[in-house]
Parts: C-alpha cells; structure tokens; sequence
C-alpha cells in the first residue's frame, strides 16, 4: 500500500467535520486576505509596481524594465476594473492567495488526505510571511505573489501529468492526450511566473526531471521537448508589447550589475553589501517568526520520515534549487526573498504532519496536534495584526503638519531610502539642508541611512517642537529660525 493511502486510511473524520474544517480554514483566510487592506503603509516597491502596471495596460512600457512584464499588466488589469491605485493591485494580490491556498488543497488532498492537504493549505494561507511592512508580503501589490502562485499551478499540474503518465502506463486509456494537456498547462504557468519575476525559473528543472521518479526517460525526454517549447512561445508573447530584445538585455544588465554591486542591506545589526550565505535564512526566521518557522521545519523533518515518496522529493527538490540560488548564487540577498520558498515549504509541512498523525506512535500524533496549535497561534497573531493596520511614520508626517497649522514647505528629510518619504510629502521634500524652504524635519533611525550631522544641526538651530510618529521623529522648526549675529 502506497504511503498516501497509509495516510488517507489513518486520518479519518467524518464529512461534515471536514466540510466545517476546511470552512473555517478558508474563511479565515478570507478575513485575512482582505480585511483593513488598504491600511498599511506602501511596501518599498509597492508604488512603483503599481505606475508602471498602470502605464502599461496604457501603452507605454518605458518603466521598470529591470524586471518582466506580466505581474504589473495584471496590477494595471486590476486597476483598470476596480480604480486607480494600489487597492486595486492588493486586491488582486489577495484573490491570488486564496486560489493558491484551493490549488494546494485540490493538489494535495488526493495524496495525503484532507487533514495534511488543509494543514499545508493554512499555513500558506494564513500563518506569518511578515516583511517590514506587514505581517505578510502577499497584502501588497508586488511581484512576488503572482510570481509565486503560477509557480505553484506550474507544480500543482506537473504532478497532475506525472500522476496520470503512470496510470496510462497502467492501463489503456481513451484520452491518452490528457495528462500531456496538464504538461502544457504546467507550462504556461511557469512562464507566466517567470515573466513576472525571474527567481522561479531555476525551479525547472524539478519538473523536467519529474519522470525520472518512476524511471520514465522517454516521458522525461519528450516531457522535456513540450514543455521547453510551450514555456518558450509562451514567454515571447507575454514579453512581445515590451520589446523582448531591448527588455530581456537591459534586464539582464541591470540585474548583473546589481548582483555585481550587492545591495544595502542589514544582518543581524550589520549594515553591508556583502551579506554571509545564510542572510536570506535568517530574514525567513524573522519574517515568519520562531514559531510558524519551527512549525514548517519540524514538518518538513517529518515529511521524510522512513522512505520519502515521490511527492515530497519532487517538492523538495523545486526548494532546493530556490535554496541554492538565493543563498550561494545570488550576491543580493533582501529581506523579502525568502516568500519564494515559502510555499513548498508548507507543503512539505503538510505532507509531515499527515505522516505524523497516519503513526501508531502516540506521542507523534500528539506532535502533530502541536504543530496545528502552534501554527494556528502564529496565525491568530497576524489576524490581530492585519486588524490594528493603519498608516504609520511618513504617512502621518503630512497631516500632522497640518494639524499643527505650519505654513506650506518643503520637509528636510534624513535617515530613510528615497520610497520610504517620497510617495507621502507630494513633492514636498528635500534632502538638502541649506534649502530656504524648510518647515520641518523628519528622520529615523537607520544603520543603512545615518542622519547626516548637517541635518541635525537644523534640528538643533530651529526647533520649535518635537512629534514622534511611530518610527518617524518629526521636528517643527521656528517660523522665525535663529540668526547668527
């Protein structure tokens, strides 16, 4: 008996329980998805993102063009139906997570029963996937969430042709044409992910090399010709109203210089350019948290307990490459990376925690019910989080400033990356200290960005009054500043 039959035998509950198991699940993760949505402040790259979507469902393709096409034609899509503004992309980042979270259950419920398929569906779902931002990267209109989700539908229907490769070896079917429809579907997605963001390509591989768990090369061989090919044609026509020459070369030259140059980051307290290998494991600890992450770790433990199936080599093969690329390929290593890798994760938790509960082993079925409370626990604190959103720091800087009655002019800023202030002063901003229109004074503290001395001697020679707004310290300057004598 195959081991997911051992499970699917092992975890059993009545239909209705299941039914209200998977209601709750998905409920919640309705909740989730799109309560307080516009609440929080822009994720770095956010506003960017959604211009350059907005352009380009307008025609102009000039913006952006270190990075494909497709994920902000969607955000533009998006836009074009429900308004102008990140809202729009948000929302259509949040439809992207549930249907990735229903493709995981469908995919999975048939392998590992319905308890490990909901389980690996939730922790994708719900559990913390936290930048500096939000709890959760996927509540902002960027690039990594559709980059993700076709990632997952390319997977998800990969094994579908495997699955069905080897029960047409079985038995004579009358659609022998079927399981090579799921192939090219594989494809398809692939290169919609690709084109949204590159990282994911490196996850080929795992699906050519598919057939090659039940020794199948012809299957491997021919599988290999297809999808190549259907991925290929595919990709040119998302890439065509760009340009793919001029696209694809000046993508390829911004990202080599960038991965030649590093980028400014922050690791455990260091600001540098060049970051150890095991940066992009550390900002997974701290965008997930301790708990959620010993509960996918714990899980992924569990799902090679004995001898792994085809499913969990297949998964964890696809992460490994994303592992070896982000942690020993790539030079630039930021703090939002690690979402790439998040979802095969959970399904290898999945995976685990049917293997767990389908023990005779008492205290392994217990383990597992503390993998559900733990992850349900991490959850609950993104739910408390999500619910208390609001806009914080630079957001406030604006109204405070009106509310205080200061006059119209520029706000010195210091100690922040150009995204973090420039979107919310509407042009009302300077970096120059000697500017003869400043009012006030904004900073933060930042091992990436010192305040310059220059700035804070205009803090110490006009200060009038003094706001912190969250993270921001906002100084009103004197309307009728010092001279000197």
């Amino acid at each position: 008996m195959s081991r997911a039959a051992v499970i699917e035998g092992r975890v059993r509950a009545p239909r209705g329980a299941q039914v209200v198991a998977v209601g709750v699940v998905f409920g919640w993760a309705v909740y989730q998805a799109f309560w307080n949505l516009g609440a929080a402040n822009f994720n770095s790259d956010e506003p960017i993102y959604v211009e350059a979507g907005w352009a380009y469902v307008h025609g102009d393709f000039s913006a952006n063009r270190e990075h494909p096409p497709t994920a902000k034609l969607l955000i533009g899509l998006a836009q074009l139906v429900l308004g102008e503004g990140a809202l729009a992309g948000r929302i259509l980042v949040a439809v992207t997570v549930l249907l990735g979270g229903l493709v995981l259950y469908l995919w999975l419920r048939r392998e590992i029963g319905w308890a490990g398929a909901l389980f690996a569906s939730g922790a994708w779902m719900l559990m913390p996937h936290g930048v500096t931002s939000g709890p959760r990267l996927d509540r902002f209109a960027v690039l990594e969430p559709f980059m993700v989700f076709f990632a997952l539908c390319a997977f998800a229907a990969a094994w579908q042709w495997f699955r069905l490769r080897s029960r047409a070896e079985r038995a004579s079917g009358s659609r022998p044409w079927l399981p090579w429809l799921w192939l090219v579907v594989s494809a398809v997605a692939m290169a919609f992910s690709v084109t949204s963001k590159v990282s994911t390509a490196v996850m080929i591989p795992a699906i050519l090399l598919l057939p090659l768990l039940a020794r199948r090369v012809r299957d491997a061989v021919v599988g290999a010709i297809v999808f190549v090919a259907v991925f290929g044609v595919v990709a040119v026509l998302l890439y065509l109203p760009m340009g793919i020459r001029s696209a694809v070369t000046y993508m390829l030259q911004m990202q080599s210089e960038h991965n030649a140059a590093g980028h400014l980051v922050v690791v455990a307290g260091v600001a540098t350019t060049d970051p150890p290998w095991w940066t992009n494991l550390l900002y997974s600890v701290e965008g997930m948290g301790i708990a959620a992450s010993a509960v996918l770790v714990v899980g992924l433990i569990a799902a090679f307990w004995l001898r792994p199936p085809a499913l969990t080599l297949y998964v964890s093969g696809g992460m490994a490459l994303l592992l070896v690329f982000h942690l020993f390929v790539s030079r630039v290593m930021l703090s939002h990376y690690y979402y790439v890798w998040v979802w095969p994760a959970c399904v290898l938790a999945g995976i685990g925690v049917a293997v767990l509960l389908a023990s005779r082993v008492r205290l392994l079925r217990l383990l597992a019910a503390l993998l559900v409370v733990v992850a349900v626990g991490s959850s609950l604190w993104v739910s408390v989080v999500i619910a208390n959103e609001r806009a914080v720091g630079m957001a406030l800087v604006l109204p405070s400033l009106e509310a205080e009655g200061v006059p119209e002019g520029d706000v010195l800023v210091g100690g922040m990356a150009p995204w973090e202030y420039s979107t919310y002063l509407e042009g009302h901003w300077t970096t120059d200290p000697a500017d003869p229109d400043i009012v006030a004074v904004a900073t933060k503290e930042s091992l990436r960005f010192p305040v310059d001395p220059a700035v804070e001697a205009v803090v110490d020679d006009d200060l009038a009054e003094e706001l912190v707004l969250d993270d921001v310290t906002l100084y009103i300057l004197d309307e009728e500043p010092a001279t000197a004598p």
